[in-house]
């Protein structure tokens, strides 16, 4: 069943510029030094989740937040969704200053979605383009559960189900995600580095196999509230590095931990309509 939340902040007023920013070379938007108003999605998961979010010396204000859950996938209501927030707000693309989409891991057509829809936006407006995981994402919204806030030094991690008996993984320290099997694949690497009483795990792959995650790790902790398993993007602007410059747009590409299905069933190449291999 799809769910929905919608903000507005109590002034549709944004103060930013309503100039098009000023672009370099290589296609990014030049140093901006007022206050952000930022632009975010991801669709890696099955729930899509964009945001309008204004990031000041004051802190962040969230101008509008909307998030679905589809299980069928997604598609062309991303631009909707997006559209929808700069209207609630009363802005327009020339008032966002940055973009930030997600990069998976996750739903090898989902996650490409967010990707190529900012991408899309940024090489027409020149703004800014920034990546964050979406495990790094889930781990943020883990974070600020019940559970991990009156744990002891709490190791949350992120888990989305990566289908065949598999999940993708991120927790601290990590360098990017792994996959690997739930449960007693997963148990050396969280209950011998962490400690499995400290363990707290958020995520469609903590909820998918939590009975084998307990059994595994019994003093693991899988939140109770639904959203806390849910990407939430008013999280993604505290994930960027902003004082690095944005990645040149031809390189920002999709986090794949693993080989897609094609790829593992066609490893010489997709074979054309009359049989032959492409690649």
């Amino acid at each position: 069943m799809a769910h929905a939340r919608w903000l507005r902040s109590p002034s549709p007023t944004v103060s930013v510029t309503t100039e098009a920013p000023e672009t370099t070379e290589n296609g990014a938007a030049s140093e901006h030094t007022g206050p952000r108003l930022i632009l975010c999605a991801d669709t890696s998961t099955e729930h899509a989740t964009v945001a309008l979010v204004r990031q000041g010396p004051a802190g962040d204000t969230v101008l509008g937040v909307h998030t679905s859950f589809q299980p069928k996938g997604h598609g062309p209501g991303v631009l909707d969704d997006l559209h929808g927030l700069l209207e609630a707000a009363g802005c327009t693309l020339a008032n966002v200053t940055h973009l930030i989409t997600g990069l998976g891991p996750g739903s090898f057509t989902g996650l490409r979605i967010a990707l190529a829809t900012l991408k899309g936006v940024a090489l027409a407006t020149g703004q800014p383009l920034y990546g964050v995981r979406t495990t790094a994402l889930l781990r943020a919204v883990g974070a600020a559960s019940a559970e991990a806030r009156a744990a002891q030094a709490p190791q949350v991690f992120g888990v989305i189900d990566a289908r065949r008996d598999e999940v993708y993984l991120e927790g601290p320290g990590f360098e990017r995600p792994v996959v690997c099997t739930p449960g007693t694949a997963a148990k050396a690497m969280l209950a011998a580095a962490y400690g499995e009483n400290s363990v707290i795990l958020v995520g469609s792959g903590a909820l998918a196999y939590a009975e084998v995650w307990r059994t595994a790790l019994p003093g693991v902790r899988i939140p109770a509230a639904a959203e806390a398993h849910v990407p939430d993007a008013t999280r993604m602007p505290n994930l960027v590095d902003w004082a690095a410059a944005p990645p040149p747009l031809a390189t920002l590409e999709p986090v794949y931990v693993r080989r897609s299905d094609a790829e593992i069933k066609f490893p010489h190449g997709i074979p054309d309509a009359l049989g032959r291999r492409q690649g």
